[in-house]
Formats: structure tokens, sequence, C-alpha cells
């Protein structure tokens, strides 16, 4: 996203009061697979005689929320390892579980297109593949932005770990990130490579900082789950009228904060969807990793056999998006080091 899928960086513990954080992971990571399978589609040409505007329609509902999502998590719980950790010991570590899957995962993506060649969505050239892959490229972009907000809290560790001085820093931060998600758009196109539009997102980011720093990751009381899903509807609805980047903003912040309000009761039940969500959660890094390989290969696989129904890749390509990494996730923790991987 360990970053845990995505990438958080901290794994949230089992105890029953935030297992609804893993789950929130595991719905987010279920909309990352869904969303690169059905823009992968589309780019494969399988959306002919479908409905007109449908993948814009989607597409765009999807991705209001679903990463700013994963930044929000990726914060929850990263001060209290801030205040624990050496300096030295907190970049060690942002390196192995964010750098070093982020090098590893872009050669494996990269090996992975050129097996494919011709029957790639857009086959590799020469100049296409990276001598160095920061920053970020293709979904990994995830894992660069999050390390440098990572090393950015590390330049503000003497503030942030100030019992006096922690709260004004972080309400200082969300102000500057907010100015700064605004003005985004209008910097150079290279600064905003260069970070993979770091700013974009920072103040998901450090919304998630300030929730944790108040202890508020718990679940939320039946009368704010309800109200929580009820706006997360409502919000993905009018989602096609927030185009300014002020008002999209605090769209994907108020999605985000909804989806956790509603998926939080369901921390208290035991149930399959409980108990599926948790391991989706759980599992999220390894699936994001993994995932377009494998549903890049169900996709060529199925077009080669002469299957170009737009359901039937969407079903297979996201059940087995999501299944086989976790899969490999089982066979890398039983027989090799799970570091070796970033997993």
């Amino acid at each position: 996203m360990s970053v845990t899928a995505t990438p958080p960086d901290a794994r949230p513990s089992t105890k029953p009061r935030t297992d609804w954080v893993d789950m929130v992971k595991g719905v987010a990571i279920v909309l990352v697979v869904f969303g690169h399978a059905w823009r992968g589609s589309e780019k494969a040409g399988l959306f002919d005689g479908m409905p007109s505007g449908l993948f814009d329609a989607v597409d765009a509902r999807i991705y209001a929320f679903h990463m700013p999502l994963f930044f929000l998590l990726s914060g929850l719980f990263l001060l209290p390892s801030l205040e624990r950790s050496a300096p030295g010991k907190f970049f060690t570590s942002r390196v192995t579980r964010l750098l070093w899957p982020l090098l590893l995962w872009t050669y494996l993506f990269v090996a992975s297109k050129l097996v494919a060649g011709s029957f790639a969505n857009k086959p590799l050239e020469a100049g296409d593949i990276p001598l160095f892959p920061i920053p970020g490229k293709w979904q990994f972009w995830f894992l660069w932005a999050l390390f440098l907000m990572h090393i950015t809290l590390l330049a503000l560790r003497p503030l942030l770990t100030s019992d006096s001085r922690r709260t004004p820093a972080l309400w200082g931060l969300f102000a500057f990130s907010i100015v700064g998600a605004i003005v985004a758009g209008s910097l150079p196109d290279d600064v905003n490579r260069l970070t993979n539009d770091v700013l974009s997102f920072l103040p998901y980011f450090v919304a998630g900082l300030l929730i944790g720093n108040y202890k508020m990751v718990r679940p939320a009381s039946a009368a704010l789950a309800a109200a929580g899903l009820a706006v997360f509807a409502v919000g993905v609805a009018v989602q096609p009228w927030f185009e300014a980047p002020a008002l999209a903003l605090g769209l994907g912040l108020v999605l985000s904060l909804s989806l956790m309000a509603a998926m939080s009761r369901l921390s208290s039940e035991t149930s399959p969807a409980h108990a599926g969500l948790l391991a989706l959660g759980k599992a999220s890094m390894p699936i994001f990793l993994a995932h377009t390989i494998f549903t890049a290969s169900i996709r060529i696989v199925l077009q080669k056999v002469g299957i170009d129904f737009l359901p039937i890749h969407l079903v297979v390509g996201v059940g087995l998006g999501i299944a086989l990494p976790m899969i490999m996730n089982v066979l890398i923790h039983r027989y090799a080091k799970p570091q070796w991987f970033g997993v």
C-alpha cells in the first residue's frame, strides 16, 4: 500500500476495536483491483456495445475516493511508530517497506509485460523500461508518494513527538496540505511527475494522522454508521459535479470518512463478510503489488480463447486478481522470507 496494503505502513492490531480498519482496507483493495480491471478492459476494446458513458461514470466515481482512502488509512497508526523509532531506524523501515517493494515489483511488472509482448494493451518499447523506477511508474506511484510523505514526517519529528507541539503542528500541516492540493494543478508538470502528485493526496494522509492523534480509531455508533453510509451513497451519486480542486478534495475526505464509519459497524459481527474483508485487508499489500500481473494475464487468456464479454472479464479478472496474490502471499510466508518480496 505493512503499507500494508496498500500500503499503509503500520499493521493494525487484530483486536476487534481495530478490525474495522483492515476491513475498510479490504473494501479499498477490491476497488483498486476492479478499477485496474475496468480500465484495462476499456483499453482492450471490451466496451464495444456497452452503454455510452458507462465507462466514465463508473471510473470517475471509483477514483474519486479509493486512493484518498488508502492515504488516509496509511496515516492512522503512523505517529506512534514515528515516536518510538529512532530517526535512522524509521528511515530504514521506510526504505524496506516502501522503496524495496517499489523497485522489485516494478521490474517484475516489466518482466510480465515483456512476456506478454504484443498481447499487452500497451506493449513495452525499449524506451518504456525504467532504468530506475523512481518516481513510481504505473500503480507503484503510490509507494513513492507515500515514501515522500513519511520522510516529511521524519523532518518534522521534533514537533510531532512533542506533547505540547504535536497538535498545532498537525493542524498546521493539514492547512498547508489543503493549500498545496488546491494549487498542485498549477505547478509545473515535472514537479508533479517527480513527486507522483504527492501534494494532491497529502490532505488525506494528514487527516489520517489527525484521526490517530485524537484516538478516534474506534467503531462508530449504529446511527453514525447509517449516516455515513447514506452520505457515502449521496456523495458517489453527485461526484460528477465536484470538479474544482477544493470541491473534489472535500468530496474525497467525506467519502473516505463516511465509508470508514459505515464499515466500522461490521467489526462487531461474526459473518463471512466480516472474515472475508478482514482477510483482504490484511493481504492488501501483496494484492496491491501483484494484482495487475494477474488481471492482465487473465484478460489476455480470455481473449485468446475468444471470450470478449465484459462481465466475464470483470468477474474472472477481479476474482483471480485478488485470489492469486493471496495464494502467492501464503506461499511466500510459508516457503520464503516475506521481506524479500516486500510483503
